[in-house]
């Protein structure tokens, strides 16, 4: 694996990280199609990694299966798969792995153009020269309201759902190896209050002031 703060990747990037809930997810998402640029959802490897190595004991990991089954992701969003993903994103040894592959997937995105990548460390850490940087936040009782529709939740989970993500947010921010910060060049935007449309609409005002991808 190459020094965290000298990669740089050979084709564009657009590097999204955030807090969980906030919409970095649905943004990066909308931008890659406005783009022509790939999605990659950092946070999907970490969630693999979690459900074949520690639920299934599996010690080898198909990523392209995976991604050619897009209806498996599923299985994925569970709380009890964020939790163990959490905690082995903690670990030297696993985020070298998924870094490598990450960065990858930067220099050599499908389409060839360019990429969109979110997490917790793309533009602090994975794509320290990302062209363009975003962090993504809201309030955490919102983010967590969120969560809850978006998982089919009863609303008698709102609260143990405020309880998980905030613990998250701690141990995300909190943990030695490449803990979520916001860049000091990164763009931020709160989304408490604007829905997906208006998100987009902001972000693509600072991409064209900023660089000739649009």
């Amino acid at each position: 694996m190459q020094e965290l703060t000298t990669f740089e990747s050979k084709k564009p990037v657009i590097a999204i990280d955030g807090t969980a809930g906030s919409g970095k997810g649905t943004l990066a998402k909308s931008l890659s199609k406005k783009l022509n640029f790939d999605h990659l959802d950092t946070g999907i490897l970490y969630r693999i990694y979690a459900y074949e190595t520690v639920l299934n004991k599996n010690k080898k990991i198909n990523l392209e299966e995976w991604f050619k089954s897009e209806s498996d992701f599923n299985k994925l969003r569970t709380e009890k798969i964020s939790k163990i993903a959490s905690t082995i994103s903690q670990q030297k040894s696993v985020r070298a792995v998924l870094v490598d592959i990450q960065r990858n997937f930067a220099n050599t995105p499908p389409n060839g153009i360019g990429s969109v990548i979110d997490g917790r460390d793309i533009g602090s850490v994975i794509i320290p020269k990302a062209e363009i940087k975003f962090f993504i936040d809201a309030d955490v009782e919102i983010r967590a309201e969120r969560r809850v529709n978006q998982l089919n939740l009863k609303k008698s989970e709102y609260q143990n759902t405020l309880k998980n993500m905030i613990a998250r947010d701690e141990k995300d921010s909190n943990r030695k190896h490449s803990p979520m910060i916001r860049p000091l060049d990164s763009h931020f935007i709160d989304t408490s209050n604007i829905d997906a449309e208006e998100v987009l609409k902001k972000a693509i005002r600072y991409i064209k002031k900023n660089t000739d991808f649009i």
